[in-house]
C-alpha cells in the first residue's frame, strides 16, 4: 500500500522537479541579491575615480550596509519564490502535481529555509573576499570582520565569566540569530501564498501590528528583568541571565515553528 503522506521515491522525483524549477526561475534573482556588493564596489570606486582621481573601493561599514539591505532584498523577494501558489492557473497545476502536501512543503522549506539563503550568503561573502584579496584599498573582509568580532565577543564573555564567577557563552545568542533569520524569511514565504495580491504590502502590515504588539509585551517583561539584574548575589543573576537567553531562544523558535506550521496550513488548505 502507498504511503499517502510521505515515500522516498516520490519525494525525492517531486524535490528533484523543484529544484530545477526554483533554479530556473530564481537563482539569478538570488545570485543578484547576492552580488549587490559588486555593483556597490564598481559604482563606489568609478565615483571615486571621477570626482576624487583615487582608486577607493567602500569601506568596510559600506559593505555590511550593502549587505543587510541584499539581505532585506531577499526577505522581501521571498514573497515571490512560491506566490504563483496563489494565482488559479499555476496554482492549479502545482495541486495537480504527483506528490503529498508534507513532500511539498517539505521540498518547500529545504529551498527556502537552506538552499537560498546558503546560496545568497555564499555568494556574498565569496565576492566580497575575492574583491578584499585583489583591492587592498578595501581592508579586511566581511567574513575576516564578522570571525573576528565573534572571537572578541568569546573572549569579552570569558573574562566577564572569570571576573563575576557567571556562566556566559555565544551559544543562545548564535542560536536565536539563525532562528530569527530562518523565522523571517519564512515569514515573507507565507505572506506571498497567502496574499493574491500586494503581497509586501500585506506582509508589511501585519509586521506593523505584530510589532507594536510584542513591544508592548517586551517593554513589560524587559522592565522586570532588568529590576531583577541588579542584585549583589551572582547566583541570582546568573539564574537571571539564564532566563533571559532561554526565554530570547523559546520566542524566536516559537515564531519560526509558527511559520513552518503556517505555510503547512495555507497549502493543505489551498484551493482554486
Amino acid at each position: 500500500m502507498t504511503n499517502e503522506i510521505f515515500q522516498g521515491q516520490r519525494f525525492w522525483t517531486y524535490f528533484k522537479y523543484d529544484f530545477i524549477q526554483m533554479w530556473r526561475n530564481h537563482v539569478k534573482a538570488a545570485v543578484g541579491i547576492g552580488l549587490a556588493g559588486l555593483i556597490a564596489y564598481f559604482v563606489v570606486v568609478l565615483f571615486n575615480l571621477t570626482f576624487n582621481g583615487t582608486w577607493q573601493g567602500p569601506g568596510i561599514m559600506g559593505r555590511f550596509v550593502v549587505f543587510s539591505l541584499a539581505a532585506v532584498a531577499l526577505e522581501l523577494y521571498y514573497t515571490r519564490i512560491y506566490g504563483y501558489l496563489t494565482e488559479k492557473r499555476k496554482g492549479s497545476a502545482w495541486l495537480m502535481l504527483p506528490a503529498s502536501t508534507f513532500e511539498k512543503w517539505l521540498s518547500m522549506l529545504i529551498m527556502a529555509a537552506i538552499a537560498l539563503p546558503v546560496l545568497f550568503l555564499c555568494a556574498s561573502f565569496l565576492v566580497d573576499s575575492i574583491l578584499c584579496a585583489v583591492d587592498p584599498s578595501l581592508g579586511q573582509s566581511m567574513l575576516g570582520v564578522i570571525s573576528g568580532g565573534w572571537q572578541s565577543l568569546m573572549d569579552a564573555m570569558t573574562d566577564v565569566n572569570t571576573d563575576y564567577t557567571l556562566t556566559l557563552n555565544v551559544a543562545p545568542l548564535g542560536w536565536a540569530m539563525v532562528l530569527s533569520l530562518i523565522g523571517n524569511l519564512l515569514y515573507f514565504l507565507l505572506c506571498g501564498i497567502c496574499f493574491k495580491r500586494n503581497k509586501i504590502l500585506g506582509a508589511f502590515a501585519i509586521a506593523f501590528g505584530l510589532s507594536i504588539l510584542s513591544s508592548i509585551i517586551m517593554s513589560y517583561f524587559s522592565f522586570g528583568f532588568v529590576t531583577q539584574l541588579d542584585v549583589d548575589d551572582m547566583n541570582i543573576a546568573q539564574s537571571n541571565i539564564n532566563t533571559f537567553f532561554w526565554w530570547m531562544n523559546a520566542i524566536t523558535a516559537l515564531f519560526t515553528v509558527a511559520m513552518v506550521g503556517g505555510i503547512y496550513w495555507r497549502l493543505n488548505t489551498l484551493k482554486h
